[in-house]
């Protein structure tokens, strides 16, 4: 179990208040990692914080930033590095989603999507590079989706994002792999959150997800922890630039 076993790092959530972001921070505090959570709103990400470590017993913190902005994501990156003395891990899982088709998504929602999807992990990356460069170790993980992989029939821009995102995981594995930086991902079917508890109190839509995986069932997020930990830990240090998809096999389902 020394293979997964995070003590002495330190690991960054963008998008750790709730959902797979808090479940992954959860995950690496449970390993032993310093973990510090980054979210728009300062109070719902303290109190994200404050649930976790007093769960796992190990240091977790909150901070407030934008991750579709590149002077904020700077600031806070170079502030949790002054606070806590090393970046070892970055989730880059700060995600939204705009419903919407060609005829009728706007630039305002494709451009919102695709920033917080696909650029903020760009710039996130570019922030932690220089101190995991100095150290020779590091460890980075892009939530992704199935959709960066399958179509979806209620959204044009939102799978473009996570194909993005999944590009970048073997784009960037590429350029980090001499200083010992691994890049990979995680692509989750669907996992009751925040972000879709809406749509799936839609019983036909909740039976319509179901039913597109052969194990005929959503997700619980635990079933999550094990992806985000194994990409976290020194067990994954001869893996780079995969993507496994956590979706109970609804990428093979076929008819």
């Amino acid at each position: 179990m020394e293979l997964f076993n995070n003590t002495g790092k330190v690991a960054i959530v963008t998008g750790g208040g709730s959902g797979i972001g808090k479940t992954a921070a959860e995950a690496l505090s449970e390993s032993g990692a310093t973990v510090a959570i980054i979210g728009r709103t300062l109070e719902k990400i303290e109190m994200a914080a404050a649930e976790i470590q007093d769960k796992t017993g190990n240091s977790v913190k909150g901070y407030q930033g934008d991750v579709t902005k590149s002077e904020d994501i700077q600031r806070f990156v170079a502030t949790i590095y002054e606070d806590l003395g090393q970046i070892d891990i970055l989730v880059n899982n700060a995600g939204t989603l705009a419903p919407g088709l060609i005829d009728s998504l706007d630039e305002a929602g494709w451009d919102h999507v695709m920033n917080t999807n696909a650029k903020s992990i760009f710039f996130t990356t570019q922030a932690v590079v220089p101190y995991m460069k100095e150290q020779n170790y590091g460890r980075i993980i892009n939530t992704a989706s199935v959709a960066g992989e399958v179509s979806l029939s209620f959204s044009s821009v939102y799978g473009t994002s996570k194909a993005a995102a999944i590009h970048q995981t073997k784009q960037l594995s590429l350029e980090l792999a001499p200083y010992n930086i691994t890049v990979n991902a995680i692509s989750p079917w669907f996992f009751k959150t925040e972000m879709n508890e809406s749509d799936l109190e839609d019983e036909n839509f909740r039976t319509a997800v179901e039913n597109r995986s052969p194990m005929k069932r959503l997700g619980q997020l635990d079933e999550l922890k094990s992806s985000y930990l194994f990409f976290a830990s020194p067990a994954s240090s001869y893996v780079s630039g995969q993507n496994i998809f956590v979706d109970g096999g609804m990428t093979v389902y076929g008819l």
